[in-house]
């Protein structure tokens, strides 16, 4: 498995896979009318603006020329020297394989390279696959809080790992 920054060339397997994952994974989770409204083009938007942000990364994991998943992460706004995991999504096709948590890793460490001592990520409460891995590999409780997309709002969580020493990967 390769894991490397994504180009502009990465954006539309990102884009798909984001709408994909994101219409079953919280289907139970957040309302059907703000699922229904997830789309490839919105999404390839998305990504392609966040690609282009400054201290915005993205990282792409692919076997061969197959598409497995991909991280995204910039500055934490609301804790210092901390690095936020925007987003980690994973192919059907390769969960269980231990892609997320490469990519987790992959992340991980490129906070420590560039001097952040934490990294965190918030998930909508329910997604209990999600934070199993993450608390697996060190992540904590940080705060409960209602998050807002557009105008569906969600009760979230915020975890953080405080040692990103483990996530080194040489």
């Amino acid at each position: 498995m390769e894991i490397r920054e994504a180009t502009n060339a990465d954006v539309a397997s990102i884009a798909k896979l984001y709408t994909e994952n994101w219409k079953e994974t919280y289907k139970e989770l957040l309302p059907d009318e703000f699922l229904d409204h997830l789309n490839f083009e919105d999404s390839k938007q998305k990504w392609g603006s966040y690609l282009l942000e400054k201290g915005h990364k993205i990282f792409v994991a692919y076997e061969k020329e197959v598409f497995l998943g991909f991280s995204a992460c910039k500055e934490d706004e609301e804790i210092q020297n901390c690095l936020y995991l925007d987003s980690l999504h994973v192919s059907k096709a390769a969960r269980g394989k231990g892609v997320g948590t490469k990519l987790i890793k992959k992340v991980g460490n490129y906070a420590a390279h560039n001097g952040d001592t934490r990294m965190s990520i918030c998930i909508v409460k329910g997604n209990d696959t999600a934070k199993r891995l993450y608390e697996k590999m060190g992540a904590r409780h940080y705060k409960d809080f209602t998050d807002h997309f557009g105008e569906t709002e969600s009760n979230s969580e915020k975890l953080i790992w405080d040692n990103l020493q483990p996530f080194n990967l040489k």
